[in-house]
């Protein structure tokens, strides 16, 4: 070992030049180097969970994938939107069924502030149709138990009818609207986005001129201890 250190001290003296020259290098590579253009058209996330109170379409992850990939929905929901983009949103939406019920909604826009909000407003319009057939079925549910509470029956129809009240409670107590899981963020679409300034690269550069100058002193010395 103490042969082996002596080998690389000597070694490290003889080509001190190269060395300090290799870190130096990459360095300046990295600073000067051209990263390439910053990414155009930036990407936002929203993800949001789909209610649970019977709804054909809006509780189906399948059925709301296909609502949202449509003209229709935007324009009855986001008109305004629909026509200020100069591409239909639907070619810059991309949707994903993460998990049961819970789809990640991702949005490709000209800057990170652009596809936050229209991720964003997609989800809104969402949340807030699927809010009114939540309440209207709520009230619908409401309504009924309320009257089969107040109803009279003969004695012969009672257990049905507390059987029946019964499947309406338990449903009612399961009963929920969509929310969001989380919204898209502005400054986590621009960070996921970013491309490395010309100091962190130079300080990469550094970094891999110094390991590759280490590994060039000692590797030779262990492949000859082999």
């Amino acid at each position: 070992m103490e042969l082996m250190l002596q080998r690389v001290t000597s070694r490290s003296r003889k080509y001190l030049f190269i060395l300090l020259a290799i870190p130096v290098l990459f360095g300046l590579l990295g600073w000067f180097l051209p990263v390439g253009r910053e990414p155009s058209l930036l990407t936002a996330e929203a993800t949001i969970s789909l209610g649970n109170y019977d709804h054909p379409d809006l509780n189906n992850p399948k059925n709301v994938m296909d609502l949202l990939s449509n003209a229709p929905f935007y324009e009855e929901n986001l008109a305004g939107l629909w026509e200020e983009t100069e591409e239909p949103i639907t070619e810059n939406l991309t949707i994903a069924n993460v998990s049961d019920k819970v789809l990640q909604l991702t949005y490709t826009g000209t800057s990170g502030e652009n596809a936050a909000e229209v991720v964003n407003a997609i989800a809104d319009a969402f949340l807030k149709m699927d809010k009114e057939r939540y309440e209207e079925k709520k009230a619908i549910i409401k309504g009924t138990i309320d009257s089969l509470e107040g109803e009279t029956v003969a004695e012969e129809a009672k257990v049905d009818q507390e059987r029946f009240l019964y499947e309406l409670k338990s449903f009612q107590l399961n009963m929920k609207a969509a929310s969001f899981v989380k919204r898209a963020d502005l400054e986590e679409a621009e960070m996921s986005n970013k491309a490395l300034s010309s100091r962190d690269r130079a300080v990469l550069g550094v970094l891999l001129g110094v390991t590759l100058a280490f590994s060039w002193m000692i590797v030779p010395e262990l492949v000859r201890k082999q």
